[in-house]
């Protein structure tokens, strides 16, 4: 095996894995934000992607019963709810 070894003392190797942890979470928390995935209500074009759906499936699922939420011509799909609608509708 080429390489190299690093000998770490048990402190240094648990303030490593520590270290590690922390970057991984604090880039897991970043994908999620830029993603739109921390978000609970998603706009209509980013709730038809978050369902893999087209924009006019989703109306269509409103016509069904899908619940929105509109303020002064913003209409949110809360995530939650959608899914829920979705459950309640599997065959």
């Amino acid at each position: 095996m080429n390489g190299f070894q690093v000998m770490l003392s048990d402190e240094q190797e648990a303030s490593l894995k520590q270290y590690v942890f922390e970057l991984t979470k604090e880039s897991i928390a970043e994908a999620k934000k830029v993603a739109g995935l921390d978000k609970p209500f998603l706009k209509q074009n980013e709730m038809a992607k978050y369902l893999g759906i087209s924009v006019n499936s989703l109306k269509k699922l409103e016509t069904y019963g899908l619940k929105t939420v509109a303020i002064d011509g913003l209409r949110l799909y809360s995530k939650e709810e959608a899914v829920k609608f979705l459950l309640e509708h599997q065959k």
